[in-house]
């Protein structure tokens, strides 16, 4: 099955204000949305604000994940500038198992 990642980039130099506003609605929605997630990441400044976030889907096709993203609060928020939805082909992964609690 194909790999896909999302790749949101805040509007600069970060959405903080607008993502902890919106963040409640985010974590509710990702934990009851996570069946293709296999990867989630937040990408980080040098002051500690995320700037973005990084996902890795596992879908059939991608047409999955673009629906995933439509209805994700941050990005019907507005969060992102930039929001990218590409077919990856993952070559090594040596990444630990984290769960994200609810």
């Amino acid at each position: 099955m194909p790999f896909y990642a999302v790749v949101g980039l805040d509007h600069p130099p970060h959405s903080m204000a607008l993502r902890d506003r919106v963040r409640p609605a985010h974590r509710a929605f990702v934990l009851q949305h996570d069946q293709m997630i296999r990867f989630a990441t937040a990408m980080l400044d040098a002051d500690g604000h995320q700037q973005g976030s990084i996902y890795v889907f596992e879908a059939d096709d991608i047409d999955p994940v673009r629906a995933w993203t439509a209805e994700e609060p941050f990005c019907q928020a507005g969060v992102y500038r930039d929001l990218r939805v590409v077919e990856i082909a993952p070559a090594l992964s040596r990444l630990p198992i984290i769960e994200w609690p609810a």
